[in-house]
């Protein structure tokens, strides 16, 4: 029981430090000169093509995988059944 009381605590310690760190830091603003309209002439168009076509086959791997592993766990499950009733 002890652990959980100094659990508790030491909880109740550290919101209250959080919420003094709170007062005492500043809060942030949006500065004016960064401006998407001032920026846009400076991107990349093809370094962004690029990093929307790496994301995108990224995503497609990771749902392929994903249906992989559920295909294994099903077989598995199959097979720890068929093991245990037979």
């Amino acid at each position: 029981m002890s652990r959980g009381a100094g659990f508790s605590s030491s909880a109740i310690q550290s919101s209250k430090e959080n919420r003094n760190l709170g007062k005492i830091r500043p809060k942030s603003m949006r500065s004016d000169e960064v401006s998407r309209e001032k920026n846009i002439d400076k991107t990349d168009l093809k370094s962004i093509n690029d990093s929307i076509k790496f994301r995108i086959n990224r995503y497609t791997s990771f749902s392929k995988s994903g249906y992989f592993f559920v295909i294994m766990v099903i077989l598995t499950m199959i097979w720890i059944l068929w093991t245990l009733y037979f």
